[in-house]
């Protein structure tokens, strides 16, 4: 999945991006939703409807921006992270306070 970052020119364009967000066939979520003209939207898109919201963008003149190419990557190394996380012994000097833990870690 990637994650586009929209930005709506204006109140008719919102409207479109609302539309969008309703087409389940799509299975697109918004992260942020689209709420004024000018103010950035975040919308996850799995990768076999990437090419149909694209589409849909350019021909409604919507600008857009790819914020994250590959979620699914990104979780991957988060993942990666913690499983080695987990090998290191735990003490309030090692602990890693910015990434993730689960329940039981902390």
């Amino acid at each position: 999945d990637q994650v586009l970052r929209i930005t709506a020119s204006d109140e008719e364009q919102i409207t479109m991006l609302r539309v969008l967000g309703e087409q389940a066939e799509l299975q697109v979520d918004f992260w942020r939703h689209p709420t004024s003209p000018g103010q950035p939207a975040d919308l996850r898109v799995p990768f076999p409807s990437l090419q149909a919201v694209k589409i849909f963008l350019e021909s409604n003149s919507i600008s857009y921006s790819i914020m994250i190419e590959d979620v699914q990557e990104l979780l991957d190394e988060e993942k990666k992270t913690m499983t080695k996380s987990r090998r290191v012994e735990r003490s309030t000097s090692t602990f890693d306070f910015a990434s993730y833990h689960t329940i039981d870690e902390v």
